[in-house]
């Protein structure tokens, strides 16, 4: 073989060396970006085993990592979950403490994690045998509570406040269809006109599915249209009412409580409050018994409130 073959033979074995040397780092590359996915989705998790687990972020991270990874070194341990190399050896080492890691026998020291229901199991159980304890001391505490504040004086009651006209005759117009038994308005003749108008026919829906109406206003069933009309089918009183309201009691369980305005104008109700509160309802119910019981035969009863 001539010099020149010799040397052209050189050539080729070390252009072949070098592709192939190419080709290798293009391969592991290629591998370390498949595992680079997985171990990152577990570590988004990491600061969850920390709230939950008891701990640190390096042990948190380090144990993920040896789980995406099944068993590792401490140096591609290091670079998985971007712990810094002095640091691994001493989080492994508290690891295995906890019995979260066992270190496999050879050089170098190679780590496997424990399953983790294993490694957190009996924490979960713990916690959820607490919170069952917790659960049935609130259920115990809380019916001390409500037995405790019926006894109590004074009481917090719920009254709800509305100040839109319409939202105020439609929260009416609810109340009264709610009635099942017994459905009590008491009215100024503003207001009686304007429940009226609103709903001409819901008080005749309300008497035929056998709800007991009673009216109490101003308007003498002798003397005014409207009240002699309501009186062919409801009990209606005259009564003296000088302040201008509009109150519904429906079944002694809601009522609804309005200020009258001026009932040809845009918002002819200026505000009102309603409640479902039994105790509420029993002290004000005693306008309409005051109303229904306690009249003599030659006077009106006479409602009078400041407003």
């Amino acid at each position: 073989m001539t010099a020149e073959n010799v040397n052209t033979r050189i050539l080729f074995l070390k252009e072949k060396e070098n592709n192939f040397k190419r080709r290798s780092f293009k391969t592991s590359k290629t591998v370390r970006g498949k595992q680079d996915p997985n171990i990152s989705d577990l570590q988004i998790t990491w600061p969850k085993i920390v709230e939950y687990a008891g701990l640190s972020e390096y042990e948190a991270k380090v144990y993920l990592s040896l789980i995406g990874l099944g068993s590792s070194r401490a140096r591609k341990l290091s670079i998985n979950c971007k712990v810094p190399r002095t640091k691994v050896y001493g989080t492994l080492k508290k690891l295995i403490e906890y019995g979260l890691v066992i270190e496999i026998p050879g050089v170098p020291k190679c780590f496997t994690p424990i399953s983790p229901l294993n490694a957190f199991g009996s924490t979960v159980k713990r916690n959820l045998n607490k919170a069952l304890d917790f659960s049935q001391i609130l259920e115990s505490l809380t019916d001390t509570h409500e037995t405790s504040m019926k006894e109590a004086s004074p009481q917090q009651k719920t009254l709800w406040y509305i100040d839109s006209d319409d939202d105020i005759i439609g929260k009416f117009h609810e109340i009264v269809s709610q009635a099942k038994e017994t459905l009590e308005v008491v009215a100024s003749a503003d207001g009686l006109t304007l429940f009226f108008n609103s709903a001409p026919n819901l008080l005749d829906q309300m008497q035929n599915i056998g709800v007991d109406v009673r009216i109490f206003s101003p308007l003498d069933p002798k003397a005014n249209p409207l009240a002699r009309e309501l009186s062919y089918l409801f009990d209606v009183r005259k009564v003296d009412i000088s302040s201008p309201l509009l109150f519904v009691d429906s079944d002694h369980k809601s009522f609804i409580l309005a200020k009258v305005t001026d009932i040809n104008g845009d918002d002819p109700l200026e505000a009102a409050v309603f409640s479902d509160d039994e105790n509420l309802l029993s002290i004000l119910h005693l306008i309409t018994s005051s109303l229904m019981n306690g009249q003599d035969s030659g006077a009106a009863p006479k409602i009078e409130m400041r407003t």
